[in-house]
């Protein structure tokens, strides 16, 4: 008979073969679309796709929980945001003292253009997003960022509008600059635009989440804004700086996209949600080069005479959201638009 020991030690090992096991969630295995999907994806990124390689560099943490909206009023937020060059972090991300060692590399970083400011403004009721390079954070003497909020709340079309902000001194004399431009414009012959109602609003000190619906918009323009980056610099075979010229473009259309391509659970985008129908426009790949027709009228229309091309070469930069027309960059250096362009093979 066998011993004691053995037979416990037989008893498990049946115990284990014939154990009923709990069926756990298998990660999933990313599949790969066609040819055709893949290039129609790479011009915009959006949405999210787990088998795209630059959306999991450039924003692969998840999708956002999302707050509904308790105010009757539409809230526009306003922040400011930084676009770091490799190797350099802001002093929020580093965790700065505040030491004049700590003070001195930021500004020496600020003078060599390896952190660029940024604006950021959103609409939480429609979740239009706008975004841009500034020169510097507050109200410049050439009101630049005040005019930039003003032209978004302008074309938001809003008869009620609260602007929101953190507590930043600079954030809200800019935010004062912008209103007083708003009255200006608001009051002028031709505006299309009646405020009814202009107010501003602080959110709560030192309370981060009080302002969360603009944060959240800044997560959603650098993912966006990385994952393209990452695309065209995959396509150039080179690395951008942060100070390139190309890349204040290529950020207004990181968040251009997001309005016009991003649904909400109404099935509509922010783009239609201002606009009341969908966006019109083809849509083309950043810095991709295209033939655009040009004006019939006016001093670019015709250069060559009228037996010389009609249409000329340029580089896709983005979409004017006024005019519903294209931004190109041409060989020289210029920017024109045009409301015909034409895909290279």
């Amino acid at each position: 008979m066998a011993p004691l020991e053995e037979q416990a030690e037989e008893e498990e090992i049946q115990t284990e073969d014939g154990e009923d096991v709990e069926p756990l969630k298998l990660a999933r295995n990313p599949k790969l679309p066609s040819a055709a999907d893949i290039e129609a994806h790479d011009r915009v990124h959006i949405p999210y796709r787990d088998w795209c390689k630059w959306c999991n560099l450039g924003r692969g943490r998840g999708i956002p929980h999302r707050h509904g909206g308790g105010s009757s009023v539409p809230i526009v937020g306003i922040d400011y945001f930084f676009i770091t060059s490799e190797g350099v972090k802001t002093r929020k991300e580093l965790e700065f003292e505040e030491t004049p060692s700590g003070d001195e590399l930021l500004e020496s970083a600020r003078a060599r253009g390896d952190i660029i400011k940024c604006m950021l403004v959103r609409c939480f009721e429609s979740k239009n997003i706008f975004a841009h390079y500034v020169p510097v954070k507050g109200a410049d003497e050439e009101d630049y960022a005040a005019g930039l909020v003003a032209a978004a709340v302008l074309w938001l079309g809003h008869i009620e509008v609260i602007l929101k902000g953190d507590n930043e001194r600079a954030l809200q004399a800019m935010i004062e600059r912008a209103m007083r431009l708003l009255r200006i414009k608001v009051g002028e012959a031709d505006s299309q635009v009646t405020l009814k109602r202009l107010t501003k609003e602080k959110s709560a000190p030192y309370d981060s989440q009080s302002n969360g619906g603009t944060e959240v918009g800044v997560m959603l323009v650098r993912g966006i804004f990385r994952t393209l980056k990452l695309c065209l610099e995959s396509h150039l075979g080179m690395y951008i700086p942060v100070k390139h010229p190309v890349l204040p473009w290529l950020l207004e259309h990181s968040a251009f996209l997001l309005n016009v391509k991003s649904r909400g659970s109404d099935g509509l985008t922010p783009w239609a949600r201002i606009k009341g129908r969908p966006f019109g426009l083809q849509v083309i790949g950043f810095g991709e080069a295209v033939f655009f027709k040009r004006p019939v009228k006016g001093p670019d229309a015709q250069p060559e005479g009228n037996m010389g091309a009609v249409q000329a070469e340029g580089t896709f930069i983005g979409y004017n959201r006024s005019t519903n027309t294209y931004i190109l960059a041409t060989p020289d250096g210029q920017k024109m638009e045009s409301r015909s362009v034409t895909r290279r093979p």
